[in-house]
């Protein structure tokens, strides 16, 4: 009897793991047969349903016994008891493989699913109890290398590992092989560096967010649905890994991140140009990015436009453009739009109608460039003797300045004549005033220069009213002491809009078409009708037809652009019209919900998954304008030069780390990330910088384009100077000794 007793105590862990695994091994599969019964030819995929239904019940009951009287777990003090998270991850691994495998093997031999999946779980039992055992509930030491030498394997293959609609794919370019070899070794590294201290709360949840928006990016930019989500069992394997190795890649990645930004040494070293920098910050960036803006100026003389420039310059020479057939026309003889904003408009049509006068239309085009360019150098050197003065460090200032010349867009958008360009550089202005006006204390001159800056937004963006409107009311929260100004700035700029508004009625200059407004019902619309057409009902059609032209609007849809199905909105509807639409719009929802959603991500994506490129700037010859006999061309001789920065803008977004600056969704993942970084560190005042970015986000999901680069140029080009700013108020070691 001793000897048995002895026995009993030395293999306690071992005999008492068995039972519990019995119990839960047991109960489950009662519960399985249970629920398979019910659902059994009732619902689809009943396999699956069944094996989560009975592990949930009996996991939790396994749960218990296990960490109570097998392991006997108890947490050491001020350790966080992480035991029910690791378990239930473990959980939901087990559940996925499990009815995968039944799922495979019992549709391959014709063996009752019950006896198949009991084979199954007995193996992973005994899997499992020595991951419990020595990493789950080791009460003495909570051993993580397993973890940190097995997570960066499954984090690498989250990255590199391809789905399509079957299943895995192998189809790999020679550069993605190639970084395979270099990314593996850098996970090592972060992981076994950075593990133990991955345990901030608010990085976490960003984690979370940040992995199930590369899994949905990854499936919708693959085919413009979540199928490869779950479409089949192997999917949802993969899905699993992917959520798995994603989540713990960027929980490490992004407190690595976060360590550095709030306890790293930010050490000064002079030389030189340092030194030049330091003593006149305005004239050494103003010099260095003219004579580089203006390089580019030359190589693609006269300067560079898009489809929208072409139809501002023929609004202004008197030439009718397509934004004329959008809408009805207040005066037949008046060309003029307010598609884009009046102000460029004029602004650039008649510097090229100048051209046009004296014989040189190449010259008339080369003077909005050159003063658009010297706009766009003065401001940007303005911001970096702004940083200066507030103290970030010269070597900081210099980085920033390297960006502004070696990244693509600075230059060829200084260069560029869309309306963004100007936008850009007056939103700019607007976070640095924002900052001052959280920071300082404002006088007369100071709100008058605020009230100016706000109104060049709303000039040159006809929704630049929306980026004030989500923002500076905002200040009301901070500046509790000056709110009765706020309010009064509020009225006035409120009061501006909707006067500039009405000028432009008086002198029968037509607005946007609402059609640019509804960009979203009309992309739901027709992907309904291209997918689902046999249940819309005659009376949904004859709807659809009025609004939309029902007969085409399949074939015009596009997942990604929704221009082919506005353009074809009937100008002549009216309110009542539109309202049938909608009430039409609204029961086919009911029907097809998740087309809807479909649409709507497929529009939208791109702007929050940063592994996604298409198209980011412009450096190419428009030809609407030759097209229309204006002389408009490049200069020959230049064209291998032209050829070169074609080639370096477009290898650009190739290059690892580097091509996330020419990257949508990596803007708006920085913005969410500065955020959460400032609620943990009580900075949240500051958040209002990111305001205008996130107004812009939104502005975007109601947009025309998916992944379009020009509509996030404004908040890319301030990233970089609010990054700076917010790591003055967070660590003051960032700060320069004045």
């Amino acid at each position: 009897m001793k000897k048995i007793k002895q026995l009993l105590e030395k293999y306690y862990v071992y005999i008492s793991y068995i039972f519990s695994a019995g119990i839960s091994f047991v109960l489950d599969l009662a519960l399985f047969s249970l629920f398979l019964w019910i659902l059994d030819g009732k619902v689809a995929a009943s396999i699956i349903i069944a094996s989560y239904l009975a592990r949930a019940i009996s996991s939790f009951i396994n749960y218990l016994i296990n960490k109570y009287k097998v392991f006997k777990y108890e947490k050491k003090a001020k350790e966080k008891d992480n035991t029910v998270f690791e378990y239930f991850g473990l959980v939901i691994i087990n559940i996925t493989i499990s009815a995968v495998l039944v799922d495979a093997i019992s549709s391959i031999i014709p063996i009752y699913a019950t006896f198949i999946k009991g084979i199954i779980d007995v193996l992973i039992f005994v899997i499992n109890f020595f991951i419990q055992k020595k990493f789950i509930f080791n009460k003495e030491n909570k051993n993580t290398k397993f973890l940190k030498y097995i997570l960066p394997l499954i984090s690498f293959v989250a990255i590199f590992i391809r789905l399509n609609d079957t299943g895995i794919s192998f189809d790999y370019e020679i550069y993605e092989i190639i970084s395979m070899f270099i990314v593996l070794p850098i996970l090592y590294f972060l992981y076994i560096k950075v593990f133990k201290k991955a345990n901030y709360k608010g990085i976490n949840i960003l984690s979370l967010i940040f992995t199930v928006l590369m899994i949905l990016g990854y499936s919708y930019d693959y085919n413009y649905t979540p199928n490869l989500v779950f479409n089949s069992n192997i999917h949802i394997l993969i899905t699993l890994i992917k959520f798995i190795g994603f989540y713990f890649l960027f929980k490490n990645l992004l407190n690595s991140i976060y360590e550095y930004f709030i306890n790293s040494k930010f050490k000064e070293k002079t030389n030189k140009i340092s030194n030049l920098f330091a003593k006149h910050p305005f004239i050494f960036s103003f010099t260095v990015l003219f004579l580089v803006y203006g390089i580019y100026l030359i190589i693609f003389y006269p300067g560079v436009i898009n489809y929208d420039n072409a139809n501002q310059i023929k609004e202004v020479l008197g030439i009718h453009t397509r934004y004329l057939d959008s809408i009805v026309v207040i005066n037949e003889n008046i060309t003029l739009t307010n598609f884009n904003p009046i102000l460029h408009t004029l602004l650039l049509g008649n510097l090229f109608k100048l051209g046009v006068n004296i014989g040189n239309v190449n010259f008339g085009l080369f003077l909005y460039s050159f003063l658009q360019m010297i706009i766009v150098v003065l401001i940007l050197s303005y911001t970096l003797k702004f940083l200066y003065k507030e103290g970030v460090k010269v070597k900081y200032l210099l980085l920033i300045l390297l960006c502004y010349i070696v990244i693509p867009y600075f230059p060829l958008y200084a260069i560029t004549c869309v309306k963004d360009t100007l936008f850009t550089m007056f939103v700019l202005l607007y976070v640095i005033k924002l900052y001052q006006f959280i920071k300082y204390d404002f006088k007369f001159k100071d709100y008058a220069l605020l009230i100016i800056t706000i109104l060049l937004v709303i000039l040159f963006r006809n929704n630049g009213i929306y980026l004030i409107l989500l923002s500076l009311p905002f200040t009301l929260i901070i500046k509790k002491g000056i709110r009765r100004q706020i309010v009064l700035m509020c009225v006035l700029v409120i009061g501006f809009n909707y006067g500039y508004g009405q000028v432009l009625s008086v002198l029968e200059i037509p607005n946007t078409s609402i059609r640019e407004m509804l960009s979203i019902p009309f992309q739901q619309t027709a992907r309904y009708v291209k997918y689902h057409g046999s249940d819309v009902t005659d009376e949904e059609k004859d709807a659809i037809d009025t609004i939309l032209t029902y007969d085409t609007l399949a074939d015009r849809y596009n997942p990604i652009l929704s221009d082919k199905v506005k353009n074809e909105y009937n100008k002549y509807a009216t309110n009542e019209e539109l309202m049938d639409y909608f009430a039409s719009w609204f029961q086919m929802f009911w029907k097809h919900p998740m087309t809807y959603v479909n649409a709507t991500v497929s529009n939208v994506y791109g702007y929050f998954y940063p592994a996604t490129y298409r198209w980011y700037v412009y450096n190419t010859l428009n030809e609407k304008l030759p097209e229309a006999g204006f002389d408009y061309h490049f200069i020959d001789a230049l064209e291998p030069a032209r050829g070169f920065i074609q080639g370096y803008s477009e290898v650009f977004k190739y290059v690892p780390g580097v091509q996330l600056s020419v990257n949508c969704g990596f803007y708006t993942w920085s913005y969410l990330f500065l955020m959460v970084v400032l609620i943990m560190q009580k900075k949240s005042r500051y958040i209002i910088l990111l305001a205008p970015a996130f107004s812009l986000v939104l502005m975007n999901v109601a947009g025309p384009a998916n992944t379009y680069f020009r509509y996030v140029l404004p908040y890319a080009v301030t990233l970089f100077t609010i990054l700076p700013l917010i790591l003055l108020e967070i660590n003051k070691n960032f700060r320069r000794s004045k």
